[in-house]
C-alpha cells in the first residue's frame, strides 16, 4: 500500500498492484509524516496503519462537498415525514376519485381496507383511516431497510455523516452498541418484508381499477400512468431488498445442484438489481407522494384527469 502525504493532506492510498513481487505490506513513502494539530489517530480498517483525523463534529480535511448528499437526504426524509403526518392526521380527505367510471386511489391510502367486507360494520373512530391501519407496514419496511439505516445514521445521528469526517463527541462516548435497545426493531426487517409483499400485489390490483371504464371500456388515465410507475419502482425496491437476496440464496453455503442451484441463480439476479437499491428506495418514495398529490388535485377538481378508452366502451 502506498501513502502519499502532501501539504498535510491525504491524497492517495493504494496497493502496489503493478508490482507483483512486492509484499502487500503497508509502507509509508512520505517524509516527516506527523499527525495534524488537534488530530487523533485512527486505524485504516484491516491494515493496522494509523492515519490522522481532525477532532470535532464535522471537521475534516476533505475539500469536496461531502455534506451535500447527507443534507439533501435529511431534507427529503423530513419532508416525507411532515407530509405523511399532515396527510394522515390533519387532511385525510380526498383519498380517491373517479374518471369515466374508473376508480383511482392514492398510493398512500392503498389498500383501502375500510372498504373491505370484514370492516363494513365497524363503527371506527373518526381519526381512523386506511393509512392509519396500513401505512405502518411499508414505513416499517423502509425504516428498517439496510440502505435506510445508512441514510438516517448519517443524516440524523452523524454517525458518521460521511467518510473521513469526524462525528459528535457523544457518539464517541456512547460507542457502537449494535442493533440493541430502540434499534432492535431493525432485526424485524425480514418480517416487514413478508408483510409488504401482499400490499405490493394489491397495488398492482388497484391499477386494474384505474383501467376499467364505463360501458365495459378498458384503457388508461393519468392515474393509471402514475400508479403504474409507482408500482413498478416499488416492485424494484422490494425485489432488490438485501433481506430478500439473503432468503433467495445468500443463506446457503454453496449452490451445487438441484434447488440450491436455482436459488443461487436467483441470488445472482437479485444482486444485479440490488446494486441500485438506494435509487429504487428514493424514486419509489417520491412517487408515493407524487401519486398522493395527484389524487388530491383531481379529487378537488384542480386537475381534470383524462380517460383514453382502448377497448370497448361503446
Amino acid at each position: 500500500m502506498r501513502l502519499r502525504w502532501s501539504k498535510q493532506k491525504l491524497t492517495t492510498l493504494h496497493w502496489h498492484e503493478h508490482e507483483p513481487n512486492r509484499s502487500k505490506t503497508p509502507s509509508l513513502l512520505a517524509q516527516n509524516i506527523r499527525p495534524l494539530q488537534g488530530a487523533r489517530l485512527v486505524y485504516l480498517m484491516g491494515d493496522g496503519l494509523k492515519l490522522p483525523m481532525l477532532n470535532g463534529m464535522g471537521r475534516t480535511d476533505r475539500i469536496d462537498k461531502w455534506w451535500a448528499q447527507p443534507a439533501v437526504m435529511g431534507i427529503g426524509l423530513t419532508l416525507a415525514v411532515l407530509w405523511t403526518l399532515w396527510r394522515v392526521v390533519f387532511f385525510s380527505d380526498h383519498i380517491d376519485y373517479n374518471v369515466n367510471g374508473a376508480h383511482v386511489i392514492s398510493p398512500m391510502f392503498s389498500p383501502n381496507v375500510l372498504e373491505w367486507d370484514m370492516f363494513s360494520g365497524w363503527d371506527h373512530p373518526s381519526w381512523v383511516n386506511a393509512a392509519v391501519l396500513i401505512l405502518w407496514i411499508p414505513f416499517s419496511f423502509r425504516g428498517t431497510c439496510y440502505y435506510m439505516r445508512r441514510v438516517y445514521y448519517r443524516t440524523f445521528f452523524a454517525s458518521p455523516v460521511a467518510c473521513w469526517v469526524d462525528e459528535p463527541e457523544i457518539n464517541k462516548k456512547i460507542g457502537y452498541k449494535g442493533e440493541k435497545r430502540l434499534f432492535i426493531v431493525n432485526n424485524l426487517h425480514r418480517y416487514f418484508l413478508y408483510m409488504v409483499i401482499p400490499i405490493l400485489l394489491i397495488k398492482w390490483w388497484d391499477i386494474t381499477h384505474t383501467m376499467t371504464f364505463s360501458n365495459d371500456g378498458y384503457g388508461i388515465s393519468g392515474g393509471t400512468i402514475i400508479l403504474t410507475l409507482e408500482a413498478v419502482c416499488l416492485t424494484f425496491y422490494v425485489t432488490s431488498c438485501h433481506a430478500l437476496r439473503h432468503l433467495a440464496g445468500g443463506m446457503l453455503d454453496r449452490w451445487a445442484s438441484g434447488i440450491s442451484k436455482v436459488r443461487g441463480a436467483l441470488f445472482s439476479k437479485i444482486s444485479i438489481i440490488n446494486r441500485d437499491h438506494g435509487f429504487w428506495f428514493w424514486i419509489s418514495l417520491v412517487l408515493v407522494f407524487v401519486g398522493d398529490a395527484w389524487t388530491i388535485a383531481c379529487s378537488k377538481g384542480m386537475i381534470t384527469d383524462f380517460s383514453l378508452v382502448l377497448i370497448g366502451g361503446a
